[in-house]
């Protein structure tokens, strides 16, 4: 475990706002621990691994500001911006070398900008905590439906992460295989539950997405009893899985369905016109569902991703 911050030298019932510098990097990655009323269970709530989502961050801040040291059972770490360097070029992906810091974990110290960033965040957040909430927010040429994704498995950490999910009030939840490098893979792999959720989008934040998110934070905390937190019961969700829909083309894409749309297959969801006006490609839903997430920048190139159709799944 690095050295870079010792929680035993932290004083129960205090707040501080700390850094994590990488080695031989001058830009630091700030971060909040809220020591309560004991060491563990410490929660970690990260945003900010895509530099160009920012509903997660904004709440991350709000809810760090708003928690009480004194009311909290465990310990909390926030960190609102895992990726400063994407976040200062308001990209997805790490300038340094192009890559995406969630197909990067657990990391490596001796690769490159987003390894190294990643081996940084697992030695220094992820191996400490005993659950994860990962906070998304697609990227700015989209947006997307509330939901949230949880390990599709077995292991008592997956079945954890799916209860956790479950108490989050979304309502769309995803079960799902997470690809290597995915933060939520990782972290499974040491038994640690984990919950991925995606709110927003368009590289914006708003009122409506800081507080859904606030609240998705608070009934985590409670979830894992390190909070009180007194909310609605929460609303049956639908499980579903999802299929993308993506350019074959490059041009202006053309919208013709909105965000929560019910698709049937086949139908049009846009076009794709050449830059000089000629109609080029129609996009067509591959499958029927609601469409879960849509494309708003209009400059696309082929495969670029244009829209998500979601699909029920059998409800358990």
């Amino acid at each position: 475990m690095s050295a870079g911050w010792n929680m035993d030298q932290l004083a129960p019932r205090t707040r501080h706002q700390l850094s994590v510098a990488l080695p031989g990097d001058t830009a630091e990655i700030p971060f909040t621990v809220i020591a309560g009323q004991s060491r563990s269970p410490l929660c970690l709530v990260m945003a900010g691994v895509h530099g160009d989502e920012y509903e997660g961050p904004a709440a991350v801040h709000d809810v760090s500001a708003e928690i009480v040291p004194d009311a909290v059972r465990g310990s909390i770490l926030l960190v609102p911006v895992a990726n400063p360097w994407a976040f200062h070029a308001a990209a997805r992906r790490h300038p340094g070398d192009g890559g995406d810091l969630n197909r990067a974990f657990p990391g490596n110290s001796e690769g490159g900008p987003t390894e190294r960033l990643a081996h940084t965040l697992m030695q220094e957040f992820v191996l400490r905590a005993d659950c994860i909430l990962s906070l998304h927010g697609w990227s700015k040429e989209a947006s997307v439906l509330p939901y949230a994704e949880y390990p599709d498995g077995s292991s008592v950490a997956a079945q954890k992460s799916r209860d956790a999910a479950h108490a989050l009030a979304f309502p769309y939840l995803h079960p799902y295989t997470w690809p290597a490098g995915v933060l939520g893979n990782a972290a499974l792999r040491h038994g640690i539950p984990t919950v991925e959720c995606e709110i927003g989008g368009m590289g914006t934040t708003t009122p409506e997405g800081r507080a859904r998110y606030r609240e998705v934070i608070l009934r985590f905390l409670d979830h894992f009893q390190l909070l009180r937190f007194d909310a609605p019961a929460t609303p049956q969700p639908m499980l579903i899985g999802h299929t993308d829909v993506a350019a074959h083309s490059v041009g202006l894409f053309r919208g013709a369905v909105a965000l929560g749309d019910q698709v049937e297959t086949g139908a049009p969801l846009g076009s794709v016109d050449s830059l000089a006006g000629e109609r080029i490609e129609e996009v067509r839903a591959c499958c029927g569902g609601t469409v879960g997430l849509l494309r708003t920048l209009a400059s696309v190139q082929s495969g670029d991703l244009l829209a998500q159709v979601f699909w029920m799944k059998e409800q358990s």
